[in-house]
């Protein structure tokens, strides 16, 4: 089951250990469900979230939710979408909060909703030469050198869809995993970047943020869970509260 000289699973042991976490999620949800049957609202929902969430408040939807139910707690990781459907598949999530690349299809495994949409802008330095302009074109920045979030990411593929359609290919100088770093890059003038709307008028380091014409690009940011298994009551209430959450909220709403 384990390779002696990586230390890592071999090919049976990841089909073992798959199949375990999935016993485990079944076991974790029957508990749940016999709790609530009970009339006991207890246990845990596990979220995946990536980082950079904003405009959605996660600190203040998570004390709301505890806040409402106090006998639920919520074990909370950020990771990449990629890893966290893969932990979602396995039964080592419940709910996954995500960017959705462009053009992506819901598995029939899966159920998603949409909760909102932003636009990117082109973030430069204030002393960049686009940064006296208000508009840009993607068209126009084939020759400035680029910040970017990296490969492999819902977010990455979301720009490099955009510079595709502008036909055009900057070069990358700097990659980061984290789009806070990505804007301190861009104040220090190392680059410019395409980042989301909200990052770029969040507090930190100056930087000049570009309407993309004629039309920016959108991010967009959802729940996603499985259709193939009934989510827990803890996992099942605070997907109800997030949605009643976005619902009362002024962010631009999607649904599917």
């Amino acid at each position: 089951l384990v390779d002696r000289a990586t230390r890592q699973p071999t090919e049976a042991g990841t089909l073992l250990l798959s199949r375990t976490h999935r016993i485990f999620s079944e076991l974790d949800a029957a508990r749940a469900e016999l709790d609530e049957l009970a009339g006991v609202e207890r246990g845990t929902v596990r979220a995946g979230a990536i980082h950079w969430l904003e405009p959605l408040d996660l600190p203040s939807l998570l004390r709301a939710f505890t806040t409402k139910h106090p006998g639920i707690s919520v074990d909370l990781r950020e990771h990449d979408a990629r890893d966290m459907f893969a932990m979602l598949a396995d039964g080592r999530m419940d709910l996954v909060i995500s960017n959705i690349s462009p053009g992506d299809q819901t598995p029939a495994t899966l159920q998603r909703r949409h909760l909102f949409s932003e636009p990117l802008v082109v973030g430069v330095s204030p002393d960049h030469p686009l940064a006296r302009r208000k508009t840009v074109r993607l068209a126009e920045l084939s020759e400035e050198p680029f910040v970017a979030f990296r490969h492999g990411s819902a977010f990455r593929d979301t720009v490099d869809a955009a510079l595709a359609a502008a036909t055009t290919a900057p070069e990358v100088r700097f990659e980061s995993s984290d789009l806070v770093v990505v804007r301190n890059l861009v104040a220090e003038g190392l680059g410019i970047a395409l980042m989301p709307q909200s990052l770029a008028a969040a507090p930190g380091r100056p930087i000049v943020a570009l309407t993309i014409a004629p039309q920016p690009p959108q991010r967009t940011v959802a729940m996603t869970w499985r259709s193939n298994l009934a989510l827990s009551p803890p996992a099942r209430a605070f997907l109800e509260l997030t949605l009643d959450w976005i619902d009362q909220s002024n962010l631009t709403v999607r649904t599917s």
